[in-house]
């Protein structure tokens, strides 16, 4: 039961992030055990682990064609991370490709779409 109010807790909050925005598509993907969202009005990304398996979920996002940058969830199952791509973050206007993926496992297609 503890489970799977964790795991509701998260996929809420991950609505909550996705109709909250505003502006551009504010996308997300959602996979086994893994689930990632872009918020435009912030122009960060999150990333939940939904499951516990021991795997990591991850981001993968190119920012206007860059360098593949990868970002990590260790927290654990029921938990997620806000992430900022590139020490300046993202900007209005970038063009993003990113997925969700879990170390391991299941691989989500890739999101193209502008900041």
């Amino acid at each position: 039961m503890r489970k799977r109010l964790a795991l509701l807790a998260v996929a809420t909050a991950a609505v909550t992030v996705v109709t909250a925005a505003t502006s551009a598509s504010a996308d997300t993907r959602i996979i086994k055990g893994a689930y990632v969202y872009f918020d435009p009005t912030r122009n960060i990304f999150g990333v939940g682990d939904t499951e516990a398996d021991g795997r990591t979920p991850y981001l993968d996002v190119r920012v206007n064609g860059g360098p593949l940058q990868t970002f990590p969830n260790h927290n654990g199952n029921g938990t997620w991370r806000d992430v900022r791509p590139d020490e300046t973050g993202i900007r209005d206007g970038n063009s993003l490709a990113w997925r969700a993926r879990v170390g391991g496992g299941a691989v989500s297609d890739w999101v193209y779409e502008q900041a």
